[in-house]
């Protein structure tokens, strides 16, 4: 299995030469290869490439509608006839389904052909491509500095700001199609306070 984008590498592209060349050793070896396509229009944007290249050489494809594209709710899993025909069958086996799901149908519908193209522009916001490559953002906190991810994180949330604690020393940010640069401006303020803070109460 490949995840693209890969969130623990911060967001990090496969290429399609990667994953072809993956595809290649899986069918070698009669594996089959599926791709965890969450972000995948987030790869595509930012790799420039369309997305039935970046999985050309799946067997099969999972996609969420809500990470990347801003749906409230759903996935989709995309592959042969009869491998979908198995995964119903699997999915009523175990007792998966909804019923009343068409407005969340029409929410998956506008997230698909209207949130799509904006993906690279996120309101007002601009990524430096050149260390960031999608909409995952990791900092580290420098070793030394008397200031611990668990009071950060507990600051922002207090003010409104959830992120997810990566490690002992670093913490994870997603951006998506709802945040402006308004947005983006006060959680580096919060974080600025948050660390004056933290240095001030070590110091007195």
């Amino acid at each position: 299995m490949l995840e693209n984008t890969h969130a623990n590498c911060g967001g990090r592209c496969l290429t399609v030469e990667y994953t072809n060349k993956v595809g290649e050793v899986a069918k070698k070896h009669g594996l089959k290869l599926h791709i965890d396509g969450a972000r995948i229009f987030n790869a595509s944007t930012a790799l420039g490439v369309p997305v039935s290249k970046l999985v050309q050489a799946a067997d099969s494809v999972s996609v969420c509608l809500s990470k990347g594209l801003g749906a409230p709710i759903g996935s989709v899993i995309v592959g042969s006839k009869s491998f979908i025909a198995k995964a119903k069958r699997l999915r009523k086996t175990l007792g998966g389904g909804m019923r009343q799901v068409g407005i969340l149908c029409a929410a998956a519908y506008v997230a698909l052909h209207e949130n799509v193209d904006g993906i690279n522009q996120i309101k007002e916001l601009s990524i430096d491509m050149s260390s960031i490559e999608t909409n995952i953002i990791f900092f580290d906190i420098l070793e030394g500095s008397n200031v611990t991810v668990e009071k950060l994180v507990q600051f922002l949330e207090k003010h409104g700001i959830l992120v997810m604690p990566a490690s002992s020393s670093s913490i994870r940010l997603v951006l998506h199609h709802q945040i402006s640069e308004c947005d983006v401006q006060y959680t580096l303020s919060c974080i600025q306070q948050a660390v004056q803070l933290q240095v001030e109460n070590v110091r007195n």
